[in-house]
């Protein structure tokens, strides 16, 4: 086997020369390292055309995380696929582990990596699960290593900040010739396809002896309060988007017949979180009205995953 990444990037011209390092020293090389920058205005354009050896796609706005890294994956040509963002940096050895995993796991079809903040000793993510509410949730989110079971375990999605596909997996997840539903625009779109590989009968698996490093930005934060009050704190184009993408997923992927049980917990969590993101900016909610043919759509493409299950 061998192995692809591709990296999005936007805005993140501080993190690109640490990143594309990493990609470079690694005890197996990669096949091709992908870079798509998404309309950066900073000066990211300028790194990556300066860095060698990368298949460089530099676009002229921002077309969102979703198609900047269906663009790349339509790139690679390699057995498997890293998708990552531009914050990320790799151990030395991440591809090694990686397809000493799928070796010896070859029903695995998506794989999440152990993502350490840059600290070397916080857990930003060791495989992704839900909440009761079915929201995303980063297991050992915020943990030291010593506190959360690290053994290799099969798990519901994966973190978007890292992820490993099986090439052949993911032109079984592909919908309207899309890997990632570029409907989402950014947020929410890895536990989407985590959600959809589940429910084709795809296998999640956390594999611990990868290891790349995250940033992670503003969710550093500790206490749930501190991570409603960054939610809150984001611009209203982008918790649209978060407001959006929420029913995009479960308009989606929910099954009433094996999931009835989670509705008060979806209600109860909803006009808390919902409502908060929204009221100081109702026009949200008629944004979100107003995209009827997202939601026509997303329910298409429901009918289209039933049809694989």
């Amino acid at each position: 086997m061998d192995i692809s990444a591709v990296v999005v990037s936007y805005n993140s011209g501080k993190f690109l020369e640490q990143n594309f390092a990493s990609l470079h020293r690694q005890t197996i090389a990669f096949k091709q390292i992908i870079v798509v920058d998404n309309g950066s205005s900073d000066d990211s354009a300028s790194v990556i055309g300066a860095f060698p050896r990368l298949e460089k796609f530099i676009l002229k706005s921002n077309i969102g995380y979703a198609a900047a890294a269906n663009l790349g994956i339509r790139q690679a040509n390699a057995d498997l696929v890293l998708v990552a963002n531009a914050d990320i940096q790799l151990a030395d050895d991440f591809n090694q582990q990686v397809l000493r995993f799928f070796s010896d796991h070859p029903q695995a079809s998506l794989l999440s990596p152990l993502l350490l903040r840059f600290d070397r000793q916080t857990i930003d993510s060791a495989g992704q699960t839900h909440s009761l509410a079915l929201y995303p949730r980063e297991i050992g989110f915020n943990k030291k290593m010593a506190h959360v079971n690290l053994e290799p375990r099969e798990v519901f999605s994966v973190c978007g900040a890292a992820t490993v596909f099986s090439r052949k997996d993911l032109e079984k997840l592909k919908i309207d010739d899309e890997y990632y539903d570029e409907d989402f625009f950014m947020f929410w779109e890895d536990f989407d396809i985590g959600w959809r590989a589940n429910l084709f009968g795809l296998k999640t698996f956390f594999a611990p002896q990868a290891v790349a490093y995250h940033f992670r930005s503003g969710t550093l934060k500790k206490t749930w309060l501190s991570r409603f009050s960054l939610s809150l704190s984001r611009p209203a184009f982008l918790r649209f988007h978060l407001v959006k993408n929420r029913y995009l997923t479960l308009l989606k992927n929910f099954r009433l017949s094996q999931l009835w049980w989670t509705i008060p917990f979806i209600l109860a969590k909803d006009l808390l979180w919902i409502g908060a993101l929204t009221i100081t900016a109702p026009k949200i909610i008629i944004a979100v009205f107003g995209a009827r043919t997202i939601f026509k759509r997303a329910l298409t493409k429901r009918r289209q995953i039933q049809g694989h299950e």
